[in-house]
């Protein structure tokens, strides 16, 4: 049973036989159950890449899923681990963290590359992968689990706090996975519904602030509305996954008219040189909503999840590459950049909602947007 499922998902047996390899020498295992079952996922994640790299026909679109997927996953993974070494006072946590946004951006840069058709880039990622996660939970993974060992920390006791909250999510699939490698079966579904926390992990482990902050703003916006409809589209029944997907496909509209035509201005006032073709890819977001939302009005039941996908890679290949260059291109000029956000909000050409400030002084830290 647990085999069809992982089967279902697209986790082939070649996948879960590497997993199992890897647990019984040992090279995966940290005895802390979550940490432990995230690890297998991964692994299996990888192997799937592999798998479908190396096939005849290469599935290019396959290729994409898995590695958003993949972000999407260690993005989840990282900001547990991080969690945990703030929390009980690991020394090496800043180090840890760094490397875990390296990664991050190692991934978000490949994803790009598949988009741009590169798909041939993807068979020696994947050794890359293997390697750099088998080295990392042997040596960098295993120092704080013995740390924690040696200072006595209760990571059992906070883990279950933080599953009792459903501050973790497990999905059936890694539960199975998990349960099938080790012989146990402890582990089952949990399902993270807080909006908020999981925009922070997004937000800080794909280190999205472009430093401006409207643009931060608006961007949290639309990060809030991909977490809503990835909830609902889990754990919400079809009728209200229907009207959230509605409401998102109706935000995400308004998001275009309202974000974009505040980074077009600000780039066409500032002579940002990548402008024209930083004009493009908002078109192409646009018409990748209004097919999603023409899908819909057809029937098409997985509109939502493909949504849900469509907005997380536009977060990889967009937000974090494209949007950061803004940034970039225009630093010298900041003060009157935030000068002439002012003006527009000022003279009502610029509209900014409440729950948009809140939602920004929430994740930033901040008491003034």
């Amino acid at each position: 049973m647990e085999r069809e499922l992982l089967e279902s998902i697209g986790i082939s047996a070649e996948a879960e036989e590497k997993v199992r390899e890897l647990w019984a020498g040992g090279n995966i295992q940290l005895d802390i159950p979550i940490i432990d079952l995230q690890h297998m996922w991964l692994v299996a994640l990888i192997q799937e890449l592999a798998r479908v790299s190396t096939a005849a026909s290469q599935d290019t679109e396959r290729l994409k899923k898995l590695l958003i997927e993949l972000v999407d996953f260690a993005t989840e993974h990282f900001s547990l681990e991080e969690e945990l070494t703030a929390k009980f006072g690991y020394p090496e946590h800043v180090a840890h963290k760094q490397q875990h946004l390296h990664f991050i951006e190692f991934l978000d840069a490949r994803v790009q590359e598949i988009k741009l058709g590169q798909a041939s880039t993807v068979r020696s990622l994947v050794n890359f992968l293997m390697d750099w996660l088998t080295m990392h939970i042997q040596k960098e993974d295993k120092q704080y689990r013995d740390f924690f060992a040696k200072t006595g920390a209760n990571i059992k006791e906070h883990l279950h706090r933080l599953i009792s909250r459903r501050d973790i999510t497990v999905d059936r699939g890694q539960a199975a996975l998990y349960n099938l490698v080790s012989g146990k079966s402890e582990v089952v579904e949990i399902l993270n519904e807080s909006v908020l926390s999981n925009v922070l992990k997004i937000w800080n482990t794909h280190n999205l602030a472009v430093h401006i902050p409207i643009i931060d703003l608006q961007h949290l916006w639309l990060i809030s509305m991909i977490v809503e409809l990835d909830i609902a589209s889990k754990t919400l029944a079809s009728t209200r996954r229907q009207k959230i997907f509605n409401k998102v496909v109706l935000g995400a509209m308004e998001y275009t008219k309202e974000h974009f035509t505040t980074e077009e201005r600000i780039m066409e006032k500032f002579g940002y040189k990548q402008y024209p073709q930083h004009l493009k890819q908002h078109q192409a977001f646009i018409e990748m909503v209004q097919k999603r939302h023409s899908e819909a009005l057809q029937g098409d039941s997985k509109a939502a999840s493909h949504l849900v996908d469509d907005l997380k890679e536009w977060l990889v290949s967009h937000i974090a590459i494209e949007d950061r260059n803004i940034y970039t291109g225009l630093k010298d000029q900041m003060s009157d950049v935030q000068i002439y956000v002012r003006d527009l909000i000022n003279s009502g050409k610029l509209v900014v909602k409440k729950k948009q400030v809140d939602l920004y002084n929430q994740v930033c830290g901040l008491k003034k947007a």
